[in-house]
């Protein structure tokens, strides 16, 4: 596929396994609904394809972290309800009505400023209502969910559609805040069925679906899970779901380096005797990580190589040894090449950070490549 491109770097989205991974979590999880969280471009897999196709798999919500994310779902045709999470800010109101986008309520102050734009326009609004229980991020608190709820119904131009919250630890099966959290709302939830009969409750993460289903609720936010990787090893679905992102790129010279030379800026890496120097067109610019500078490996021909030098904005150095290699040829970054392999994960622990990191670190310069 990377012939039809002029940048000699692609990403490579696999759209059939993500639609297994989303067969999975479906399996998993029974009759519950299942909300897709597609933030920042999807985690780098691409907004509008990632929606599209996660809507073909039956996926009943997408969830959004700011308004113009929903914005761009609409102008593109989706219309699947879209659940906006983020705090909200009178600038974007009118974009959410608007655009038919499901948005959060977690304050007076917000619900008044929403109930005004409402009032003026004659229009009224979806919003799902965030419960507190133990993240300490956004959220009203558990004391103050009753009082905020008769504010909002006041307002007569409101539908409640949901109650949710989010797991702080769920990637941890044996932190005991999880299952605190779990309860908490659950004690909030269970009351208010009455009140709202359709109203959604919603908490489990991908840690929450893998180890805890008494979190399941109504609906279901998996966001590593079902771009296939998991918070921890889990053997019911290790054999289901799988990573569907893979980077790649095509090499962009080749040269033959005399023993005690510098490589790179700083000249961080001295060769150690001659050996053969290759350059791959991708760096930091591209979303490519400089922490992996003399620390990360690339893929050959199915044999894995140190990066030598430091990472440069478009493009680093690779040791290849004595071995072969042509200008054009294709090279692994991430994902798979013959039977060797370099896992995000890997990549994240070499940054120390995770997975979402690094995935949503690349940026539309490497253009991405769908397999349906």
């Amino acid at each position: 596929m990377s012939e039809h491109y002029a940048h000699p770097a692609w990403i490579e989205i696999d759209l059939r396994q993500f639609k297994k991974n989303l067969f999975a979590i479906r399996q998993r999880i029974g009759h519950r609904r299942l909300c897709l969280p597609i933030k920042a471009n999807a985690y780098g897999h691409g907004l509008i394809p990632i929606a599209k196709a996660a809507i073909d798999a039956g996926v009943d919500y997408l969830a959004v972290a700011h308004s113009q994310e929903g914005v761009q779902l609409r102008d593109a045709g989706i219309i699947a309800p879209i659940l906006v999470l983020g705090a909200i800010h009178a600038e974007q109101i009118p974009d959410l009505i608007q655009h038919n986008l499901e948005f959060t309520i977690a304050s007076r102050y917000k619900a008044e400023l929403v109930a005004e734009h409402a009032r003026k326009h004659n229009v009224r609004c979806r919003i799902h209502v965030e419960l507190e229980t133990g993240m300490q991020r956004t959220g009203i608190r558990p004391e103050g969910l009753l009082s905020l709820l008769d504010d909002i119904d006041a307002q007569d131009c409101f539908d409640v559609v949901g109650l949710y919250s989010h797991l702080a630890c769920a990637d941890n099966p044996q932190d005991p805040n999880t299952q605190a959290q779990i309860q908490l709302f659950k004690e909030q939830l269970e009351p208010l069925r009455t009140r709202y009969p359709h109203l959604i409750g919603h908490i489990a993460n991908s840690g929450a679906i893998c180890h805890f289903p008494d979190s399941y609720f109504d609906m279901v936010r998996p966001g590593i899970l079902a771009l296939g990787y998991y918070p921890f090893a889990n053997p019911d679905l290790a054999q289901q779901i799988a990573p569907f992102f893979s980077v790649h790129a095509k090499v962009a010279f080749f040269k033959v380096v005399a023993a005690d030379r510098g490589i790179g800026y700083g000249h961080t890496h001295t060769t150690k005797q001659q050996t053969r120097i290759i350059t791959i067109p991708v760096g930091y610019g591209d979303g490519y990580r400089r922490a992996l500078s003399n620390r990360g490996h690339i893929l050959l021909r199915g044999k894995k190589y140190p990066i030598v030098g430091t990472v440069c904005m478009d493009q680093f150095m690779v040791d290849i040894d004595h071995d072969e290699a042509y200008i054009g040829e294709e090279v692994v970054l991430i994902g798979r090449q013959k039977a060797a392999e370099i896992s995000l994960e890997c990549i994240a622990d070499q940054c120390n950070t995770i997975a979402y990191e690094i995935l949503c670190g690349f940026n539309d310069r490497l253009p991405r490549i769908y397999h349906e």
